[in-house]
């Protein structure tokens, strides 16, 4: 008996509100689904959950222009891509597919939630049900995921209205499948601050990846941490990151790949994602960051933060940067730590004969 399953990223869920959305299109460039937390996208950790659930083939349908595709979403050898423009359409023709290829049932999920139900019991109780759809839900309400008989559904005559009309069929059945187990539904950036939370407090089963120096608190492969910084557990540095000297790190942070917080920082209760350079003396508080913009949790604000030297994108000191040096950079110097520190301690020296201009965010209490 063959078991499928189709992962969609790229459609939102249509009980998110629209300032949510907008919110979070303002924010990030993808899909929540599609950002590392804790070394790790929510998208990749669904996949993964299909593939030790000796699930046959796992399908990845992408709306096209939503997310870029990263690698490790096909580092599984049964697991294939496909961008799609409608989502229903190509959710109806792999269910043709799986029909023909002798695939009987099938799950149907949206990699904007994480659910650590287990997947046998779901489809065990599907198949028992003798329904041609079964939607699980929680507490909070139905769950985008489903099981679906591809041979009561009839797939392989089926047309994308048909297919849309029985997932929605699905909600109303008399049998859903509750799930008891952790499930956090990504609806808003504020939902991948509390999953790294959660992750942290040890709320679910998912453990941060590489090593745990000190009880609480994970460096990842390749991070660089200063001597004189400070990490209060728990915390987690990701890939390839640089926390330098007199930071302090704290309250449940994540510091995702290839970041950067710089000299004196204080970085508590955040996430940081991933290609992110925080500037030095500055307090991140409660926030998500992204590149050149942060949402405020407090004051759910978005800002776009136009000074380089305060809140960008890794990436662009290595752009500006001159062709020599970022030689020497790939060599395995420390240019991007030396120079761009040196140059924002200059940019923050006062002109003689004139104040200093109030630089819009609190310095740093703990410092002397």
């Amino acid at each position: 008996m063959g078991l499928g399953a189709i992962v969609v990223i790229g459609v939102e869920d249509e009980a998110s509100c629209s300032t949510a959305s907008q919110e979070a299109s303002a924010l990030l460039s993808q899909p929540l689904a599609c950002f590392d937390v804790l070394g790790r996208s929510v998208a990749g950790r669904v996949i993964e959950r299909f593939v030790r659930a000796d699930v046959d083939v796992v399908s990845l349908l992408v709306l096209d222009g939503s997310c870029i595709v990263k690698p490790r979403f096909v580092g599984f050898k049964n697991v294939d891509v496909q961008i799609v423009s409608d989502v229903y359409a190509a959710i109806c023709e792999k269910l043709k597919d799986y029909s023909r290829d002798g695939i009987e049932h099938a799950f149907v999920a949206s990699a904007n939630a994480y659910q650590e139900t287990d997947l046998l019991d779901l489809f065990y109780f599907h198949r028992e049900s003798r329904q041609a759809a079964t939607r699980s839900v929680d507490c909070q309400g139905p769950l985008n995921l489903w099981v679906v008989d591809c041979s009561k559904a009839d797939c392989s005559k089926a047309r994308p209205s048909d297919c849309q009309n029985l997932l929605a069929q699905a909600q109303t059945s008399s049998a859903s499948y509750f799930i008891r187990e952790y499930v956090k539904r990504l609806m808003h950036p504020r939902d991948l601050r509390q999953f790294a939370s959660d992750v942290l407090r040890g709320c679910c089963s998912v453990r941060p990846p590489g090593q745990e120096i000190k009880r609480g608190i994970w460096i990842d492969e390749g991070a660089e941490v200063h001597r004189r910084a400070r990490i209060v557990a728990p915390a987690y540095i990701g890939r390839a990151s640089n926390i330098m000297e007199d930071t302090l790190i704290t309250r449940f942070s994540n510091i995702e790949k290839d970041c950067c917080v710089d000299y004196g920082t204080v970085v508590e209760n955040s996430s940081i994602l991933q290609n992110t350079h925080i500037g030095i003396c500055l307090d991140v508080c409660h926030a998500v960051a992204s590149g050149n913009m942060l949402l405020s949790l407090g004051r759910n604000v978005v800002v776009e933060i136009s000074d380089p030297s305060i809140l960008r994108a890794n990436g662009a000191a290595w752009k500006s940067a001159p062709a020599k040096d970022r030689k020497r950079a790939n060599n395995g110097t420390l240019f991007s730590r030396r120079k761009l520190k040196q140059q924002a301690v200059s940019e923050l020296q006062p002109v003689a004969g004139s104040a200093p201009e109030p630089c819009g965010l609190e310095p740093n209490p703990i410092q002397g």
